[in-house]
Protein backbone atom coordinates (compact mmCIF):
# COMPACT_ATOMS: atom_id res chain seq x y z
CA UNK A 1 0.00 0.00 0.00
CA UNK A 2 3.33 2.38 0.88
CA UNK A 3 3.48 2.68 -3.36
CA UNK A 4 0.17 4.74 -3.38
CA UNK A 5 1.71 7.46 -2.46
CA UNK A 6 3.36 8.87 -5.84
CA UNK A 7 1.10 11.49 -5.85
CA UNK A 8 2.97 13.04 -2.95
CA UNK A 9 6.36 13.20 -4.68
CA UNK A 10 4.37 14.76 -7.51
CA UNK A 11 2.77 17.47 -5.16
CA UNK A 12 6.09 18.07 -3.79
CA UNK A 13 7.68 18.73 -7.10
CA UNK A 14 5.18 20.81 -8.53
CA UNK A 15 5.23 23.24 -4.93
CA UNK A 16 9.55 22.97 -5.50
CA UNK A 17 9.64 24.00 -9.39
CA UNK A 18 7.01 26.79 -8.37
CA UNK A 19 8.55 28.12 -5.88
CA UNK A 20 11.84 28.18 -7.73
CA UNK A 21 10.12 29.72 -11.00
CA UNK A 22 9.08 32.58 -8.64
CA UNK A 23 11.97 33.42 -6.89
CA UNK A 24 13.69 33.50 -10.05
CA UNK A 25 11.43 35.13 -12.14
CA UNK A 26 10.55 37.85 -9.71
CA UNK A 27 14.77 38.64 -9.73
CA UNK A 28 14.47 38.92 -12.46
CA UNK A 29 11.58 41.24 -13.05
CA UNK A 30 9.70 39.19 -15.20
CA UNK A 31 6.70 38.59 -12.65
CA UNK A 32 5.66 40.55 -9.42
CA UNK A 33 3.46 38.25 -7.27
CA UNK A 34 2.39 41.14 -4.69
CA UNK A 35 1.22 43.55 -7.91
CA UNK A 36 -1.81 45.00 -6.13
CA UNK A 37 -4.10 45.30 -9.10
CA UNK A 38 -3.68 41.45 -9.72
CA UNK A 39 -3.41 39.79 -6.16
CA UNK A 40 -1.37 36.59 -7.27
CA UNK A 41 0.02 35.78 -3.86
CA UNK A 42 -3.52 35.85 -2.61
CA UNK A 43 -4.47 33.62 -5.57
CA UNK A 44 -1.33 31.47 -4.87
CA UNK A 45 -2.14 30.98 -0.95
CA UNK A 46 -5.54 30.41 -2.00
CA UNK A 47 -4.15 27.83 -4.67
CA UNK A 48 -1.39 26.31 -1.91
CA UNK A 49 -4.02 25.91 0.96
CA UNK A 50 -6.70 23.65 -1.50
CA UNK A 51 -3.70 21.57 -2.57
CA UNK A 52 -3.27 21.06 1.21
CA UNK A 53 -7.09 20.36 2.11
CA UNK A 54 -7.41 18.04 -0.70
CA UNK A 55 -3.44 16.46 0.17
CA UNK A 56 -4.32 15.46 3.90
CA UNK A 57 -8.27 14.23 3.10
CA UNK A 58 -6.65 12.07 0.00
CA UNK A 59 -3.79 10.68 1.96
CA UNK A 60 -6.14 9.56 4.72
CA UNK A 61 -8.21 8.14 2.24
CA UNK A 62 -5.11 5.83 0.93
CA UNK A 63 -3.72 5.26 4.13
CA UNK A 64 -7.47 3.76 5.88
CA UNK A 65 -10.40 4.64 3.46
CA UNK A 66 -13.14 7.22 4.17
CA UNK A 67 -16.07 7.72 2.67
CA UNK A 68 -16.62 9.39 -0.95
CA UNK A 69 -18.85 12.12 0.44
CA UNK A 70 -15.92 13.25 3.03
CA UNK A 71 -14.05 13.93 -0.18
CA UNK A 72 -16.46 15.18 -2.01
CA UNK A 73 -16.82 18.36 1.11
CA UNK A 74 -13.14 18.41 0.67
CA UNK A 75 -13.40 19.09 -3.11
CA UNK A 76 -15.98 21.42 -2.37
CA UNK A 77 -14.09 22.93 0.38
CA UNK A 78 -10.80 23.53 -1.26
CA UNK A 79 -12.62 24.86 -4.46
CA UNK A 80 -14.44 27.56 -2.42
CA UNK A 81 -10.76 28.39 -0.84
CA UNK A 82 -9.68 29.03 -4.23
CA UNK A 83 -12.66 31.33 -4.96
CA UNK A 84 -12.37 32.98 -2.48
CA UNK A 85 -9.51 33.87 -3.25
CA UNK A 86 -9.88 35.46 -6.27
CA UNK A 87 -9.58 32.56 -8.34
CA UNK A 88 -12.93 32.61 -10.66
CA UNK A 89 -14.77 32.14 -13.51
CA UNK A 90 -16.11 35.89 -14.01
CA UNK A 91 -16.58 35.81 -17.72
CA UNK A 92 -16.78 32.91 -20.95
CA UNK A 93 -15.87 34.81 -24.58
CA UNK A 94 -18.31 33.45 -27.13
CA UNK A 95 -16.47 32.11 -30.35
CA UNK A 96 -16.67 33.22 -33.31
CA UNK A 97 -17.84 36.47 -32.40
CA UNK A 98 -16.39 39.52 -30.13
CA UNK A 99 -18.60 39.28 -27.37
CA UNK A 100 -18.13 38.52 -23.76
CA UNK A 101 -20.81 37.01 -21.20
CA UNK A 102 -20.06 38.62 -18.04
CA UNK A 103 -21.53 36.82 -14.67
CA UNK A 104 -23.31 37.88 -11.84
CA UNK A 105 -20.51 38.06 -8.35
CA UNK A 106 -22.74 34.83 -7.07
CA UNK A 107 -22.95 32.99 -10.09
CA UNK A 108 -19.40 33.14 -10.70
CA UNK A 109 -18.75 31.45 -7.12
CA UNK A 110 -21.16 28.48 -8.41
CA UNK A 111 -19.54 27.85 -12.02
CA UNK A 112 -16.07 28.36 -10.35
CA UNK A 113 -16.80 25.76 -7.44
CA UNK A 114 -18.78 23.40 -10.21
CA UNK A 115 -15.88 23.55 -12.78
CA UNK A 116 -12.72 22.59 -9.86
CA UNK A 117 -15.03 19.86 -8.83
CA UNK A 118 -16.19 18.69 -11.75
CA UNK A 119 -12.62 18.12 -13.46
CA UNK A 120 -10.96 17.51 -10.08
CA UNK A 121 -13.47 13.97 -10.19
CA UNK A 122 -13.35 13.70 -13.76
CA UNK A 123 -9.09 13.25 -13.20
CA UNK A 124 -10.01 11.12 -10.30
CA UNK A 125 -12.33 8.61 -11.65
CA UNK A 126 -10.18 8.09 -14.96
CA UNK A 127 -6.90 6.67 -12.76
CA UNK A 128 -7.36 3.06 -12.98
CA UNK A 129 -4.71 1.78 -15.16
CA UNK A 130 -1.42 2.79 -15.02
CA UNK A 131 -0.10 6.06 -16.13
CA UNK A 132 -3.18 6.83 -17.34
CA UNK A 133 -4.47 10.40 -15.39
CA UNK A 134 -0.85 11.48 -14.80
CA UNK A 135 -0.67 11.10 -18.80
CA UNK A 136 -3.77 12.79 -20.27
CA UNK A 137 -3.23 15.32 -17.32
CA UNK A 138 0.52 15.91 -19.01
CA UNK A 139 -1.49 16.10 -22.50
CA UNK A 140 -4.15 18.69 -20.95
CA UNK A 141 -0.81 21.08 -19.74
CA UNK A 142 0.94 20.70 -23.17
CA UNK A 143 -2.56 21.49 -24.96
CA UNK A 144 -2.99 24.55 -22.10
CA UNK A 145 0.59 25.86 -22.34
CA UNK A 146 0.52 26.09 -25.99
CA UNK A 147 -3.15 28.05 -25.73
CA UNK A 148 -1.53 30.18 -22.95
CA UNK A 149 1.16 30.98 -25.34
CA UNK A 150 -1.04 31.96 -27.96
CA UNK A 151 -3.34 33.97 -26.32
CA UNK A 152 -1.35 37.15 -25.39
CA UNK A 153 -3.67 38.04 -22.68
CA UNK A 154 -2.72 35.03 -20.78
CA UNK A 155 -0.99 35.78 -17.64
CA UNK A 156 2.82 35.28 -17.26
CA UNK A 157 2.04 33.26 -13.84
CA UNK A 158 -0.19 30.44 -15.62
CA UNK A 159 2.75 29.83 -18.29
CA UNK A 160 4.56 29.36 -15.00
CA UNK A 161 2.24 26.81 -13.24
CA UNK A 162 1.33 25.05 -16.17
CA UNK A 163 4.85 24.50 -16.96
CA UNK A 164 5.61 23.44 -13.34
CA UNK A 165 2.50 20.86 -13.51
CA UNK A 166 3.93 19.35 -16.35
CA UNK A 167 7.50 18.98 -15.51
CA UNK A 168 5.88 16.83 -12.02
CA UNK A 169 3.86 14.80 -14.13
CA UNK A 170 7.03 13.87 -16.66
CA UNK A 171 9.78 13.55 -13.63
CA UNK A 172 6.33 10.60 -12.03
CA UNK A 173 5.82 8.82 -15.28
CA UNK A 174 8.93 6.70 -15.79
CA UNK A 175 8.30 4.86 -12.44
CA UNK A 176 4.44 4.50 -13.62
CA UNK A 177 4.49 2.45 -16.52
CA UNK A 178 3.74 -0.60 -16.46
CA UNK A 179 4.71 -2.65 -14.80
CA UNK A 180 4.45 0.30 -12.08
CA UNK A 181 6.90 0.92 -9.17
CA UNK A 182 4.56 3.26 -7.51
CA UNK A 183 0.96 4.33 -7.94
CA UNK A 184 -0.27 8.35 -7.85
CA UNK A 185 -3.18 7.09 -5.26
CA UNK A 186 -6.12 9.40 -4.79
CA UNK A 187 -3.65 12.36 -3.31
CA UNK A 188 -2.05 12.56 -6.99
CA UNK A 189 -5.27 11.66 -8.85
CA UNK A 190 -7.25 14.78 -6.91
CA UNK A 191 -4.15 16.92 -7.00
CA UNK A 192 -3.48 16.38 -10.79
CA UNK A 193 -7.70 17.56 -11.43
CA UNK A 194 -7.51 20.21 -8.56
CA UNK A 195 -4.72 21.56 -10.27
CA UNK A 196 -5.72 21.65 -14.16
CA UNK A 197 -8.61 23.30 -13.18
CA UNK A 198 -7.36 26.24 -11.01
CA UNK A 199 -4.77 26.67 -13.51
CA UNK A 200 -7.03 26.94 -16.84
CA UNK A 201 -9.33 29.80 -14.82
Amino acid sequence: QCQDYGGIAVICGFIVSTIYLLIVMSLEGSINIFDADNNYWLKLVGFLIGIIVLGVTCFIDDSKGIPSWVKLIAQVGAAIIVAVCGIRIENINLPFIDNKIFFYEWFSYIITVGWIVGITNAINLIDGLDGLSSGITLISCVSLLIIFLLTPSSPLISILLITALAGSIVGFLPFNFSPAKTFIGDVGSNFLGFSLAVISI
